[in-house]
């Protein structure tokens, strides 16, 4: 892959304020351009969107962002900088990842280390964060995380310790795909950008988690069964993707209702995949119509199941689109037209 980074001459980038960066309300977010290189600060534009804390957001508002950073992107900038708070920023990003089709990079900086702006681990993923953005290498790789000096794909970032100046962000499958390095900015990997939709979402759906613990969650479960306008619910198993087997009867009825369902493992590193056959276990679950969301943790999956559903997915082209598999090659079957 790439090694030092080489500046297009030319290159200006959009710096977009998304949230709050600051622990100081009042501060000022020209004031980011005073902790950059004159030669960098030069090529950054700001834009302020939004000044809310990140855990503020909802779906519908980080698609309007998505659709406002297109707009950005259509102004001619080489790449966009998105700052906002991180407790939500896997999230945000995952979304936003999921339906940038351009070829600008969208790259998510993380400045609030240890709850403080201003100190050398935020004003580093800064820095890092435009050399990645006015890199020619940027191009096509979708959106990125920014934090610890590193840069993560988006399909696949976590946020693991917000505490932690030196591993706030993980990426447990695919590892950095580009850090700093004596000052300069490496690229190590590619990126590895998802399926799109073929059909741009519009009204997000009501899509829940349902958390499997020890002879827990029948009650929530219940309630989410009598849930007119519940769409979707991501069922976050045991191990390999199981679930008590109080859990089998009002999962039936959820399916026979028309509710997407779909499975995904509790576990840091987890996937689905079947075991034993008892009941309650994923292959059980299968069997009544409830789809695997293999790798993804049950945030991501939430996320992509709702976008899947208000594209008008089928029930076929979910379960694709939930393993990233294309939904875009045969259109007239995989989606209610």
């Amino acid at each position: 892959m790439d090694g030092g980074i080489a500046l297009h001459p030319l290159s200006k980038l959009a710096l977009v304020i998304a949230g709050s960066f600051s622990a100081d309300e009042n501060a000022d977010p020209g004031s980011l351009l005073n902790y950059l290189p004159d030669e960098l600060a030069c090529r950054c534009d700001i834009k302020e969107w939004s000044c809310q804390p990140s855990t503020h957001y909802s779906m519908p508002m980080t698609m309007a962002m998505e659709e406002m950073l297109e707009s950005v992107a259509a102004e001619g900038y080489a790449g966009i900088i998105v700052v906002s708070g991180c407790g939500v920023m896997e999230e945000i990003a995952y979304l936003v990842n999921l339906l940038w089709k351009r070829s600008e990079p969208v790259i998510f900086a993380n400045l609030m280390v240890q709850g403080r702006a201003g100190v050398k681990e935020g004003l580093m993923n800064l820095h890092c964060a435009v050399l990645a953005a006015l890199s020619p290498g940027a191009q096509n790789r979708g959106v990125l995380i920014c934090s610890s000096g590193e840069l993560f794909d988006a399909g696949d970032a976590v946020l693991a310790d917000p505490e932690s100046p030196d591993n706030a962000f993980q990426s447990p499958l695919r590892g950095t795909i580009g850090k700093m390095l004596n000052g300069e900015l490496k690229f190590l990997q590619d990126s590895k950008r998802p399926v799109f939709l073929a059909v741009r979402p519009k009204e997000i759906p009501y899509v829940e988690i349902m958390w499997a613990s020890l002879g827990g969650g029948d009650g929530m479960l219940s309630s989410l069964l009598h849930a007119r306008e519940l769409k979707g619910l991501v069922l976050a198993g045991f191990g390999a993707g199981n679930v008590p087997p109080s859990w089998v009867p009002m999962i039936r009825n959820l399916v026979r209702s028309r509710v997407e369902v779909a499975v995904v493992s509790r576990c840091f590193q987890g996937s689905v995949h079947k075991t034993n056959d008892f009941e309650g276990s994923f292959e059980k679950l299968e069997e009544l119509g409830v789809m695997s969301a293999g790798r993804l943790n049950p945030f991501k999956a939430r996320i992509r199941m709702a976008l899947g559903i208000s594209a008008g997915l089928t029930h076929n082209g979910l379960s694709l689109y939930m393993l990233n598999q294309p939904v875009s090659d045969n259109i007239t079957e995989l989606y209610k037209l």
